[in-house]
């Protein structure tokens, strides 16, 4: 926010920026390892929902979800 409005745009100028108010969202995580899971549907609900709730903030459906550090460990989601 930036003198009480919505923006959604970063500001380019830095004296603007610094008076952003940051909003922040908490949405409830999973414990469950995910590194071995290749299919959108068989991840925890909640990392389900939080791709989702990404998706619904940026307006683009996500196609690659990185499951773990090598580069195979990728959930390829069709549209």
């Amino acid at each position: 926010m930036l003198d009480g409005k919505e923006i959604n745009h970063m500001p380019a100028d830095l004296d603007v920026l610094k008076h952003v108010q940051v909003e922040y969202e908490t949405v409830p995580g999973w414990e469950t390892d995910i590194s071995k899971i290749r299919k959108f549907e068989e991840l925890p609900e909640n990392c389900r929902k939080y791709v989702e709730r990404i998706e619904q903030l940026v307006g683009v459906h996500i196609t690659y979800i990185g499951v773990g550090a090598g580069r195979e460990d990728i959930i390829y989601r069709h549209l």
